[in-house]
């Protein structure tokens, strides 16, 4: 019970942060994300709650930004089959690959028991981010990737290789990702985006990213 599923079960709560958004972003380019977003229904519940906070600062007569892009986080993998709905309600989308990985897999990375399940290539995993990337692609929809995976030189070829530019990662990351990218070239990262997506198993993928196993 968190993120978006929380703001939507408190709604004074979510409206007076999406009332401050507003009224402190006036004049300014804002980018408004809701994280865990598993159907269209609630995409639409939270715009609805963002155009009624609109409606209320104009009856007010209170300054505001009236026109915030509105995106989403994609972590639950129930929006895989809803890909082209959502993406076409969002001005962007960024992929949480922490959650996405766990919630795909089953796996809390917490819990020692079930730890070593925790896998970032495995393949349906990847098959997943690159069904946001094309669904994205499709709608000229922004997209992005943020998590643990953004902070990897080995993961940043892939997101390139299947046409995602834009990674999310902490300020200490940014030096050693900037130096693997410039080593890149943009063919062989989608010839080899390619192959990893055509491999069934992890050991397979694990061959061509050349990671430990």
């Amino acid at each position: 019970m968190r993120s978006l599923r929380f703001c939507l079960q408190n709604r004074p709560v979510f409206k007076q942060q999406i009332r401050a958004v507003l009224r402190a972003g006036m004049g300014e380019r804002v980018r408004i994300m809701f994280p865990m977003i598993s159907s269209v229904d609630e995409l639409d519940e939270a715009r609805g709650v963002v155009d009624q906070c609109k409606e209320e600062l104009s009856s007010e007569n209170i300054a505001h930004l009236s026109n915030p892009a509105i995106g989403i986080m994609v972590e639950i993998p129930s929006v895989l089959g809803i890909l082209d709905d959502l993406a076409a309600k969002s001005d962007f989308i960024s992929i949480g690959t922490n959650d996405f990985i766990q919630y795909m897999l089953a796996v809390d990375r917490t819990n020692e028991k079930v730890s070593q399940f925790y896998c970032p290539h495995h393949p349906s995993v990847l098959r997943g981010i690159n069904q946001v990337a094309l669904a994205a692609k499709r709608h000229g929809t922004g997209i992005s990737i943020c998590g643990d995976m953004a902070h990897s030189p080995i993961y940043a070829e892939f997101f390139i290789g299947i046409g995602i530019f834009t990674l999310s990662v902490e300020p200490t990351y940014i030096p050693i990702i900037r130096d693997a990218v410039r080593l890149m070239n943009l063919d062989e990262a989608k010839r080899k985006a390619q192959e990893v997506l055509a491999c069934a198993t992890i050991k397979e993928i694990e061959r061509i990213l050349k990671i430990s196993g």
